[in-house]
């Protein structure tokens, strides 16, 4: 089953914006990142159980994220939004995933549907994304001094 290697995409997606520290520019959105890497260390760590919680986070910083990196949010929010429409078609909720974790199907998961939930992980791995990850990581660190992994 694929869904397994899927989930494993979502961890290392938000492991790779996961933030070690540093000090906020005072801005709402510097303050609003260094707060939401507790919730993305926790991913970080294996602890799938707040998924949820960190792509809200990836919502709420790419609605609130300044022009010099408005266009890379954008980026992100979007394979964000196709994974949670895959999930969403696959009948899987996000307290699902701690099964899933385990290698069980849980009911109402549509199995057919897991095929298109794999690929909606593989884009979040793409060049685009990953430049623009990349760009998030530099703007958070010179302008809200907060260091992403």
């Amino acid at each position: 089953m694929k869904a397994p290697l899927a989930l494993a995409g979502a961890v290392m997606l938000v492991s790779s914006l996961a933030a070690c520290g540093g000090d906020d520019s005072g801005s709402a959105y510097c303050k609003d990142l260094k707060q939401a890497a507790s919730t993305f260390d926790d991913l970080d760590s294996g602890d799938i159980g707040g998924l949820e919680t960190a792509f809200t986070a990836f919502h709420d910083l790419a609605d609130e994220a300044p022009g010099d990196v408005k266009a890379e949010w954008k980026v992100l929010e979007d394979g964000i939004s196709g994974v949670e429409k895959a999930l969403d078609d696959a009948g899987i909720k996000f307290s699902d995933m701690e099964k899933i974790q385990a290698n069980e199907l849980p009911e109402g998961v549509d199995p057919t549907k897991l095929q298109g939930l794999a690929s909606s992980f593989t884009a979040l791995s793409d060049e685009k994304f990953s430049d623009a990850a990349d760009t998030i990581q530099v703007h958070a660190r010179d302008v809200c001094d907060v260091e992403l992994k």
